[in-house]
């Protein structure tokens, strides 16, 4: 719990250009070796104070999920709270991105976030707010749709796995490419392991290495379609799992405004270092949207599933029972009419349509590119408008 204290690993254009010139060679005698290795020192500190700086304003949150689960309402309830709560986003095609500025109080300068909304199922573009230069400042979150809880296992486990190796993956790459920030990688997971060295269940616990958020969304659905006692338990299920991979829970609805509070005030603290008056305002009653900090909860004090001892498969296992696939159910697990359409495209080819195909790919890229160029002209101060324009004239 508390407040999170970002920890740069991130090596940028500055600190390769000062090495870069660092590492020139030079005719040099022995009587400059002294003054060269002492130069030597000034230039590297001076390099990584400025890259330091550079990036202790900026920070990343990625919200990715299944299709439709709410990821893009929350963002715009993020950015704007007197958002109403009739509007609906447009779905989201690939990638994402808005940004926002904060200006803490008596502080001449803003914290810039750098907000990513991952539309589906696009797996292969978490590499694009996950890297080594926004690592050191990142967070996580994952939206759960409550109001389809046959699904919350299979999502919650397929983007825990895909985004912790990914972050691995990043954090290898960082060790491999510069030896040096192999410390500042220590102390980043240093400080997200030590919340955990008093707390009864540390044994289970696997913390990420940055901020995590498990988000529930469409609370409203889930409370008044959904059996109380079934209800309680995927709470308690999405409670231990938040628990074992070091990450805040909670539950929001677009039409509760006390849980959209709860969701501005977890990410104003994870994002821009805001601690909230009186501390973050917890909620484990499961008959009210769950609202719980990383590390505030136990396996005490959530119980064990039915099936009896506490794990990850056992909780699986207990939700896929009392929430099983409706897809499943038809026909004693028949493939549905979508399903046997999906295997046999590939055994007709068509020209046109493989060609179709083709240009949408080209097309992902194109935006791709697009989104991180966003992202730059964000961090070199220019405005939401101004960036529409530019993305027209280009």
């Amino acid at each position: 719990g508390g407040l999170w204290t970002p920890v740069k690993v991130s090596l940028g254009h500055k600190a390769s250009a000062v090495r870069a010139m660092a590492a020139k060679p030079k005719k040099k005698d022995a009587s400059e070796d002294l003054s060269n290795s002492i130069l030597a020192k000034l230039v590297e500190e001076h390099g990584q104070k400025s890259l330091d700086e550079e990036f202790a304003n900026d920070v990343t949150i990625l919200f990715c999920g299944a299709k439709k689960s709410g990821k893009t309402s929350v963002v715009d309830r993020f950015i704007n709270p007197t958002k109403d709560e009739k509007d609906q986003p447009k779905p989201t095609v690939a990638l994402d991105y808005k940004f926002a500025r904060y200006a803490s109080e008596g502080s001449s300068s803003k914290v810039l976030a750098h907000i990513y909304d991952l539309g589906g199922d696009n797996d292969d573009l978490v590499d694009v707010p996950i890297g080594p230069s926004t690592i050191g400042n990142l967070v996580l979150s994952v939206t759960i749709d409550l109001s389809e809880p046959h699904t919350c296992m299979q999502t919650l486990e397929k983007w825990l796995k895909l985004l912790r190796s990914r972050l691995n993956q990043t954090l290898q790459t960082l060790a491999q490419d510069n030896p040096a920030s192999a410390k500042r990688i220590e102390a980043l997971q240093a400080l997200r392991g030590s919340s955990y060295a008093e707390h009864p269940d540390r044994g289970i616990i696997n913390p990420f290495p940055v901020p995590l958020v498990l988000l529930g969304t469409k609370w409203d659905v889930l409370a008044s379609d959904v059996d109380p006692e079934k209800r309680k338990n995927l709470s308690r299920a999405l409670r231990y799992f938040a628990l074992v991979n070091g990450a805040c829970l909670l539950f929001t609805s677009v039409k509760e405004k006390g849980s959209m509070n709860s969701m501005r005030t977890l990410f104003r603290q994870l994002l821009f270092g805001v601690a909230p008056k009186g501390g973050f305002p917890e909620q484990l009653d499961h008959a009210k949207p769950l609202a719980v900090f990383d590390g505030a909860d136990s396996v005490a004090s959530i119980g064990t599933p039915p099936s009896g001892q506490a794990s990850d498969r056992s909780w699986r296992e207990s939700v896929e029972h009392m929430f099983p696939d409706p897809a499943s159910l038809q026909k004693g697990g028949k493939k549905t009419e979508v399903d046997q359409v999906g295997e046999e495209l590939p055994k007709f080819p068509e020209s046109s349509i493989d060609g179709m195909v083709e240009q949408r790919t080209e097309e992902l890229q194109q935006y791709r590119k697009q989104v991180e160029r966003n992202q730059r002209l964000a961090s070199e101060g220019v405005d939401a408008g101004k960036i529409s324009v530019l993305n027209a004239a280009s």
